[in-house]
């Protein structure tokens, strides 16, 4: 986003405030837009601290809510996963130590189209 657009930043910032007024019905919502409106209108020193205001509440956000949603991607979705997986396959990487070599042996023919196509 371009900075210094302090009269943009207060367009989206009542926008934002009416929003909640039409999906939660909160009335002081209004009146916060209408205020902020008529800030963006009257005072420009006073849009450009509003809109670093807000600038600085988005970057701290910013560094938040990823590591928010990752770890709750983490912990409800892949720990579930993995647990299910480790519970139901037996040993897919020959991980333990029970084996004598990690060697695989394949009994399979190797022709020229096997080394064409080698994924």
């Amino acid at each position: 986003m371009k900075t210094g657009t302090p009269k943009n930043t207060l367009l989206v910032i009542s926008t934002g405030f009416l929003a909640l007024h039409v999906f939660l019905f909160w009335p002081w919502a209004v009146y916060v837009a209408l205020g902020v409106g008529c800030i963006g209108i009257i005072s420009d020193s006073l849009s450009q601290r509003i809109e670093q205001g807000w600038m600085n509440i988005a970057h701290i956000l910013g560094c938040i809510v990823p590591r928010v949603i990752l770890t709750l991607l983490f912990f409800l979705f892949l720990c579930p996963l993995a647990l299910l997986s480790r519970l139901f396959t037996k040993d897919p990487l020959m991980l333990s130590r029970r084996y004598p070599s990690y060697f695989i042996d394949v009994n399979r023919a190797m022709d020229k189209p096997s080394f064409e196509k080698m994924w």
